[in-house]
């Protein structure tokens, strides 16, 4: 089991900056939690950065549970409910798009965007991912997209 300060530490911020590289963003600079919760309605996504040339808002949830299963398997509990949770938070967060849109546009008025695109990451070669099962479907309806990131060497290690 990975230790929670090594996770916020260490391997959160790695799978934010190679998910930036990915799709060419880079992170909005939110000063608080408390404005983090204001911008988004209570909610509080693990990753929040845009794209000023494609006018794009990225918002990521991120889990490394389930990365080595669980009891030998690949199924994880705690990933499972990661997937369901974020799916539930996207789907909110795009019902209230122009709550949100306002939100930022006050605190933050040279990131403008007209899309908001939400992001379940996971690190590469996780095993949770080998069953998602009908989970998957969660994937293809349009509220998500699945990124699976590579990780450094000693992250690996660290997992």
């Amino acid at each position: 089991m990975t230790n929670t300060n090594l996770l916020k530490t260490e391997i959160e911020p790695e799978l934010i900056n190679s998910f930036n590289k990915k799709h060419q963003c880079k992170d909005l600079p939110i000063s608080s939690k408390k404005e983090l919760k204001q911008i988004f309605l209570e909610m509080e996504p693990d990753l929040i950065s845009y794209d000023v040339n494609k006018c794009i808002l990225y918002i990521g949830e991120i889990t490394v549970s389930g990365y080595n299963g669980q009891r030998g398997g690949n199924f994880h509990v705690g990933a499972v409910k990661k997937v369901a949770e974020a799916f539930s938070k996207f789907y909110l967060i795009k019902q209230d798009k122009a709550i949100i849109c306002n939100n930022v546009a006050k605190l933050y008025p040279d990131c403008k965007f007209d899309e908001i695109s939400c992001h379940f990451i996971v690190p590469e070669n996780s095993k949770f991912i080998k069953a998602l099962g009908y989970r998957e479907k969660l994937f293809k309806c349009g509220i998500m997209s699945l990124d699976i990131i590579p990780l450094s060497d000693k992250t690996k290690n660290t997992m």
